[in-house]
C-alpha cells in the first residue's frame, strides 16, 4: 500500500533537509584526509631499490589520520539555577572566531525513567549538562578557547561543582546520511 504525500507539507520537509547540508559538509572533514601522513622509511642505499614492506605498512593512510578534536565538557549546575547558567553559556560563553569550530552542542541530560538504557551515573544533587565542541584541529581550540582556561579559578555561582573537561582525539569515526543542526539556536550569541 503507497502512502499518501500531503504536498503542502513537500516545500517545508525540503527546506528542513536542505537546511542540515552545510553542517553535514563542516563535519565531514571529521572523515576526510585532514592531516598529512609521514612517511615513515628507513633510508634506502640506492633510490631504485624497493621501499621494505614493513615500512610500508608503517605509513598511516592519511584517511586514518585526523586533525579534528572534540571537547566535552560536564557542567555540574545548582538546582534552580539552570536557567542563569543557560544565559551565562549562550551570551557570556561566546566565541569569537568561530573559524576552526565545526559544531557545539549543550545538552541536558535526558531522564532516565524515559531511557532507562543509560548507565552514566549522575548525582541527583545537580542538573548535568554536557557540551560537546567539534573543532578542525586541537590549535584551533587552544586558540579560541583552550588558552583561556584556567584550572585554578573556583567554580562559578551556579555551579555545584567544578565542571569537568576532557579533550579527545577521534580514532574511528561514521558519518551518516542525516545531517546535523545548520544555524545557532535562537538564544545563543
Amino acid at each position: 500500500m503507497k502512502s499518501r504525500i500531503n504536498l503542502s507539507e513537500r516545500p517545508r520537509q525540503v527546506a528542513r533537509a536542505a537546511a542540515w547540508v552545510p553542517l553535514a559538509a563542516a563535519l565531514a572533514c571529521l572523515h576526510g584526509p585532514v592531516a598529512v601522513a609521514q612517511e615513515v622509511r628507513a633510508p634506502l642505499a640506492n633510490a631504485a631499490d624497493p621501499v621494505p614492506q614493513a615500512a610500508v605498512a608503517a605509513v598511516p593512510d592519511a584517511k586514518d589520520l585526523t586533525d579534528a578534536r572534540i571537547v566535552i565538557v560536564e557542567w555540574r549546575i545548582k538546582k534552580g539555577r539552570e536557567q542563569e547558567f543557560l544565559d551565562y553559556w549562550s551570551t557570556k560563553a561566546t566565541i569569537s572566531d568561530r573559524s576552526g569550530l565545526i559544531g557545539e552542542f549543550l545538552s541536558r541530560v535526558e531522564d532516565r525513567r524515559q531511557f532507562p538504557w543509560m548507565v552514566w551515573n549522575l548525582d541527583p544533587r545537580w542538573t548535568t549538562f554536557v557540551n560537546v565542541g567539534f573543532w578542525r584541529s586541537g590549535s584551533d581550540f587552544h586558540e579560541q578557547i583552550g588558552r583561556f582556561i584556567d584550572n585554578s579559578k573556583p567554580p562559578l555561582a551556579f555551579e555545584a561543582q567544578k565542571r569537568r573537561r576532557v579533550f579527545v582525539a577521534p580514532e574511528r569515526w561514521r558519518i551518516g546520511a542525516t545531517p546535523f543542526l545548520v544555524s545557532d539556536h535562537k538564544g545563543v550569541r
